[in-house]
């Protein structure tokens, strides 16, 4: 036995001679080989990766070797020496030098779970599918989630998200990628396209001669940009923009066209880990004013006239998109992507009202196609892109007139983080003042973690790690600016300022996207502080209004204050719903009022969730007037996007009664955005679709396995068995309309 003694510290080393090559211990490390332990590689990691002093590390690192000598292990590999290390800095009290030299990642038995059955574990995304993509991406997604609430997020920002005040959406491409994006196809009509931004890695295609080329350039800038963003991607105008390339081409021609654009952009299963693109097409029957006069590009990248001169091919493209959608896929069943937008304007009901028609068949059959209500008296004109489930802003670039006549009108939202509101409530207990103060401060520490994700997407441009949004899109020197964040719980403060200027003006100008805040629960926050839910009383939906006009006050602040494009949003909360409703209920107990069947769970998630946003409780039985009424009244509030669902109860409803209603809506009500929902059954056995959720096939009578639900579960179509526990209860919880029995008496009712 003897000492080892230093002037700081004295260690028992007991009767091993740590200096005996007899007694080497190998390692075996992340590069994948052994080798002999040494004790100066933890030291040395230690002073890089924490910045403690050297003679702290030594000391650390003299009691790990002491420790693992005395293990007798026969595996020791690098992470377990690291869990050791880290116990010793712990045991100093070094939290942060702990924190800066864990290592993330996930236990065995949960890869497992992810490699033989990913289906079974993850619903947070019902657009994935149990694939070999989609097990990297899982287990991709579980160590930047990590390291982002570690490493990115200050600890008091990333304890509101692990707290459920806020929800940081897609923490797994939180340092790597912005969230959506809106893409102006003229630009690589003009300019050809590059699928990687630089021609490295693959073939380089000039601008194209022929309308099949010029369409499959659009749809892989969707699939290209789909590679270096989170959320969704979408083309605006684009039968529009196309409409140049169609002169001259026949009916059959030009819906051979829409029929590819379908199935490639349904196709393209290469997104985000095994998924198809995320894909939006905004379509319009006319020509907008804005547009009307601006050069049109056509083959070979050529002005051609101006955009007013294709008025015919506009139209006709927006009749072939319908014929084919109507059609669905070979076994009849609708496309899942590209979500149809359709722009509905006051001035052109009439005239394109047959155009208009078809899209109201196109929602009775299937209920696919979302209705923009580009008229409401509260949007900022025609320089309005939407996509994802509900997201609607004016383009990044939409009072730039070079960017309107180059063809560079992108936009899009680089980061949206939901204040969960029924939290407020709880920790208010009834008093108003307490109540705004909660919804301000989880809005401040929204506002923050916008602007760490801003940072963060300047760093990857400047990188190059953003290759396809860092093309440039003219030769102006563009100077980007970034910083290092101190957070103390008050706000983000500058502590080192960076800049660096780039030769060209990049795809994505980061400081020109959108920031949206979200919020979740708006229904049970008044349940909880008023009494009632929205629908149930007056004072309870005037105070709602009150609260939601508030959040709308904060961010506009916050656009005044930073020059930032700050939106309000109804968040599409496709799993945070349920996150949400969990945690607070686990927090709080019986004072929690949320939605579902608490004592029924499904992969560790209860089968609770709250309303999404601002909505009415979906299980409300209310008349189809009064919803319509209530929900659209916060539409005017929103600055970042909304959306109606309307619940289709009829397994066929009437066209025209549909449209009668979709009229209505547009022109009585104040909703911005809406779309009919239809539940569809699907029988793999004779590859028929139906209508409604059935347990047994009409048809052949298939039943089980043979049988794939269909529904919509926050803004796009998607096989029930892929929702998350929270979603399947809402589903069984929505009341459905029957448009046609209910057009006539619901939407005359005085609300």
């Amino acid at each position: 036995m003897f000492y080892f003694k230093s002037n700081t510290f004295m260690i028992l080393a007991g009767s091993v001679d740590m200096h005996n090559n007899s007694n080497k211990i190998l390692v075996r490390t992340s590069k994948r080989i052994m080798v002999p332990f040494n004790r100066e590689k933890i030291v040395k990691s230690l002073i890089k990766e924490t910045g403690i002093d050297k003679e702290v590390a030594n000391e650390v690192a003299f009691k790990v070797e002491v420790e693992i000598r005395h293990m007798d292990l026969e595996f020791l590999s690098a992470p377990l020496i690291r869990e050791i290390v880290n116990v010793k800095l712990l045991e100093r009290q070094l939290e942060e030098a702990r924190k800066r030299y864990t290592r993330v990642g996930l236990p065995v038995a949960d890869v497992e779970r992810i490699i033989f059955g990913n289906h079974k574990y993850s619903k947070e995304n019902a657009n994935l599918q149990q694939n070999p993509e989609t097990v990297h991406k899982l287990i991709a997604d579980n160590v930047i989630r990590e390291y982002s609430l570690l490493r990115i997020i200050p600890t008091k920002l990333g304890d509101l998200h692990m707290k459920g005040a806020i929800h940081i959406h897609d923490l797994d491409y939180f340092p790597t990628r912005p969230f959506c994006l809106s893409h102006d196809a003229r630009f690589f009509f003009k300019n050809g396209f590059i699928a990687d931004g630089t021609g490295t890695h693959t073939a380089v295609a000039g601008p194209a001669k022929r309308a099949e080329v010029a369409l499959l350039h659009a749809l892989k800038v969707l699939q290209a940009s789909q590679v270096n963003c989170g959320g969704g991607q979408g083309l605006h105008n684009f039968n529009l923009f196309i409409a140049p390339y169609l002169r001259g081409m026949d009916y059959d021609g030009v819906k051979q066209i829409a029929q590819t654009m379908f199935f490639e952009l349904g196709e393209m299963y290469v997104a985000r880990g095994g998924q198809t693109v995320f894909s939006s097409v905004s379509i319009e029957p006319g020509i907008p004013k804005t547009y009307a006069d601006i050069p049109a590009i056509g083959p070979e990248g050529k002005i051609v006239g101006v955009y007013s001169d294709y008025e015919e091919e506009n139209r006709r493209f927006f009749d072939a998109i319908m014929d084919v959608a109507m059609k669905g896929d070979y076994i009849g069943k609708p496309f899942n992507f590209p979500k149809l937008e359709i722009r509905i304007k006051p001035e052109w009901i009439d005239k394109y009202e047959e155009e208009y028609m078809l899209s109201a068949k196109l929602a009775a059959k299937f209920g696919t196609p979302y209705f923009f209500n580009a008229g409401a008296p509260y949007m900022p004109g025609e320089m309005v892109c939407t996509q994802c489930c509900r997201f609607y802003m004016q383009h990044q670039s939409w009072n730039d007139e070079e960017d309107l006549l180059r063809g560079t009108l992108r936009g899009g939202v680089i980061q949206n983080t939901t204040v969960n509101l029924p939290q407020c409530a709880y920790e208010a207990n009834g008093d108003d003042d307490r109540l705004f103060e909660e919804i301000r401060q989880r809005m401040d520490a929204a506002r923050d973690v916008s602007f760490i994700k801003i940072n963060e997407m300047k760093k990857r441009l400047i990188e190059g790690s953003l290759p396809f949004l860092s093309q440039p899109v003219d030769d102006k020197l563009h100077k980007v600016k970034w910083y290092d964040y101190d957070y103390n719980g008050g706000g983000l403060r500058v502590k080192t300022k960076y800049s660096r200027t780039l030769p060209g003006t990049p795809y994505l100008e980061v400081e020109k996207q959108g920031i949206t805040i979200g919020m979740v629960g708006l229904n049970e926050t008044l349940k909880v502080h008023v009494g009632d839910e929205i629908h149930e009383n007056l004072y309870a939906w005037r105070f709602g209004l009150k609260i939601i006009g508030y959040m709308r006050d904060i961010v506009d602040d916050y656009a005044k204050e930073t020059g930032a494009s700050f939106g309000l949003v109804q968040s599409p909360a496709e799993s945070c719903a349920t996150r949400l409703a969990q945690i607070d209920l686990n927090r709080y107990g019986s004072r929690a009022v949320v939605q579902g069947d608490p004592s029924k769970m499904e992969n560790d998630l209860l089968s609770v969730y709250y309303t999404n946003s601002s909505h009415v409780n979906v299980a409300a039985g209310i008349p189809l007037g009064k919803r319509m009424t209530v929900e659209s009244s916060f539409h005017p509030l929103f600055s970042g996007g909304t959306i109606m669902h309307i619940f289709l109860g009829e397994a066929y409803p009437d066209a025209e009664a549909l449209w009668k209603l979709t009229k209505y809506i547009t022109t009585k009500t104040l909703t911005g955005y809406f779309a009919y929902t239809k539940d569809m059954t699907i029988c793999r056995g004779c590859k028929r679709t139906h209508f409604g959720l059935l347990d047994r096939c009409p048809n052949c009578g298939a039943e089980n396995e043979l049988l794939e639900h269909w529904s919509r579960v926050t803004g796009y179509y998607q096989e029930i068995s892929g929702w998350n526990a929270g979603k399947k209860k809402e589903l069984v919880n929505r009341h459905r309309y029957n448009v046609i029995e209910k057009i006539k008496e619901e939407i005359k009712v005085n609300v």
